[in-house]
């Protein structure tokens, strides 16, 4: 397992969710992340178990960076959302 291979699968799973499940429109991209991020932490799990000893903040970036890698959402966007800076 690599990092990039989480961030990847983490990506797809985000073009799915972001398809599929309605939020009201008014709802923050945070508050969107925050509900994807719970959505797809057992998968994550499953898929990469070497992730269960990761701390938040590593899950956080792998799901920050897999929504940028998406290509639906910008990077500054995500960053302002979350309050981090992603790595390049």
């Amino acid at each position: 397992m690599t990092i990039d291979e989480a961030i990847a699968f983490v990506a797809q799973r985000w073009l799915a969710f972001d398809a599929a499940i309605p939020l009201r429109q008014e709802t923050s991209l945070r508050d969107r992340i925050a509900v994807f991020a719970h959505s797809v932490d057992a998968s994550l799990h499953r898929r990469f178990p070497a992730l269960a000893a990761a701390s938040d903040q590593v899950i956080l970036l792998i799901v920050a960076k897999g929504v940028e890698l998406s290509g639906t959402v910008d990077r500054s966007d995500i960053e302002r959302e979350l309050g981090i800076l992603l790595p390049p």
